[in-house]
This record gives C-alpha cells, sequence and structure tokens, in this order.
C-alpha cells in the first residue's frame, strides 16, 4: 500500500506545492480577480516545479 500512496501522490514536497497553489488559486476564484487565477494557477504550479526541482 505504501508503494501505490506514493505513487499517487508523491512526497511531502509535491503535496505541499500542489497545497500551495490550491490555497492561491482558490481564493481568488471566489473574489472579484476570478480572472486572475488562470494566470495565477500556472505561475504557481511553475514557481513548485522549480522548487521541487531544486530539491
Amino acid at each position: 500500500m505504501k508503494a501505490l500512496f506514493k505513487t499517487l501522490f508523491g512526497d511531502w514536497r509535491t503535496l505541499t506545492v500542489v497545497g500551495a497553489s490550491l490555497a492561491v488559486a482558490w481564493p481568488l476564484l471566489h473574489s472579484p480577480w476570478a480572472a486572475l487565477a488562470g494566470y495565477a494557477l500556472p505561475l504557481c504550479l511553475l514557481a513548485g516545479s522549480a522548487w521541487l526541482a531544486r530539491h
């Protein structure tokens, strides 16, 4: 089971990047600036990918 969870979710760093990206995009979607979420989410994921590449 441990290998299955590792395959599905990755490690804690991957979950951190996904969680942080959603934490940025979710409030934007429920605000007057919802159109900016389409720009913010890819930028967050790109920054998260760069952070993951360095670790």
